[in-house]
């Protein structure tokens, strides 16, 4: 008896592929921005690439961190190690920017925050020209 094995053929084409690309790297510049801004105030060490790195790095630590403690949690049967991961992740960026910019702990947890407040004032004005696909203004229900 012979069997057929039909291989499904795969959905993404190169053009979505590229479209994908294209997508990352426009998300991570505008991700970079906010990064770079802050830095500016807190580091005579800024640059537009070192923030990008940065801001690569410090995303691929903290998904590293938190894997490591969902994981843990999911083993030991504990959701509260969830937290804990979450802290340490968040010190897993103030590292990276520390080093990257070469600053010390404080110079990089303002260098966070700052960022994060850049970023939202970024969102508000992507949002108000009607490029934000899932704002923080949607989210809190803000109308601009």
């Amino acid at each position: 008896m012979l069997k057929v094995i039909v291989v499904k053929e795969s959905t993404m084409h190169i053009p979505d592929i590229v479209g994908v690309i294209i997508g990352f790297l426009i998300a991570w510049i505008i991700i970079s921005i906010p990064v770079w801004l802050a830095s500016k105030l807190f580091s005579s060490e800024s640059s537009f690439p070192r923030a990008m790195a940065a801001s690569l790095l410090s995303i691929i630590v903290f998904a590293i961190i938190v894997t490591i403690f969902t994981f843990i949690a999911l083993v030991i049967h504990n959701p509260f190690v969830l937290p804990i991961g979450f802290i340490i992740g968040f010190i897993g960026i103030l590292g990276v920017y520390k080093a990257i910019f070469d600053v010390g702990w404080l110079g990089a947890l303002g260098i966070a925050i700052l960022a994060f407040i850049i970023s939202i004032v970024i969102d508000l004005i992507l949002a108000a020209v009607g490029l934000g696909a899932f704002t923080i203004t949607h989210f809190l229900h803000i109308k601009i």
